[in-house]
Parts: C-alpha cells; structure tokens; sequence
C-alpha cells in the first residue's frame, strides 16, 4: 500500500486536551461539564506536522471538528501547542482492561506561531 503522508510521524506520547467538539453543527464545549470531567483528557500516541494520532476512551463521530491542547514535552519543558483539527479516521482497539478508539486527526487552520513549533517538535522526534 502507497504511503499517503507528506511526513514521517514522530513517535512521543504527550498529553492532550480535548477542549471542544462540533458534530453536525452541534458544538460540545467539555470543559464545562461537570459530570464528565475526564471526557477531554486523552494521549496523543505521534504526530506530524498536518496532524496527530490520539488514543481516546470516549467515541466521537468521524469528521468531527475538535479544538485541542496539546502539551508535547522536550528538554526544556512543556510546549503548549494549540490546534483545530478534522477525525479522518477512527480504529477501535481492545487494551487489557477495556475498549480504546484511536483517532486519526488532520490539523485545520494552524497559526504560524502554533504550527512553527509543532515543526520544531517534530524534527526533533522524527
């Protein structure tokens, strides 16, 4: 099968944030929710400069649109980066404990700031 990435993914575990979800013009705002407080905490498994794959314990509908925080450690600390994103995919995979979704996520409308330092991420873990 052809290889449809522009770039190799950096494998890094990080956290990520998963901080507001529009399906079908229904916007979900999660860090408002009381009830569920842990629906937006996820794991970010690798990414590239155009998007990241998130391990997720909640389904969200493919195609989704999702506002993300993503905190991706270095030598130097933390590095907030802020993204929108589009699920392009979604792969539902069995841990030992119970079911896990892993999301395909294509970057949408990255600033420069944002996506200058993903770039600096990534060439360091690729």
């Amino acid at each position: 099968m052809k290889e449809r990435r522009k770039y190799k993914r950096a494998g890094k575990y990080f956290a990520v944030n998963i901080v507001a979800c529009d399906m079908d013009g229904k916007h979900l705002q999660f860090d408002n929710l009381k009830a569920n407080p842990k629906f937006c905490d996820e794991s970010g498994l690798d990414f590239t400069p155009d998007g990241v794959k998130i391990m997720c314990s909640k389904p969200l509908p493919k195609e989704s649109k999702i506002q993300m925080k993503m905190l991706i450690p270095d030598e130097s600390g933390l590095n907030l980066i802020r993204a929108t994103g589009t699920i392009r995919w979604i792969k539902q995979v069995k841990g030992k404990y119970k079911k896990y979704l892993i999301l395909g996520v294509h970057f949408r409308d990255l600033p420069e700031d944002e996506k200058d330092k993903l770039i600096r991420l990534w060439k360091k873990y690729s």
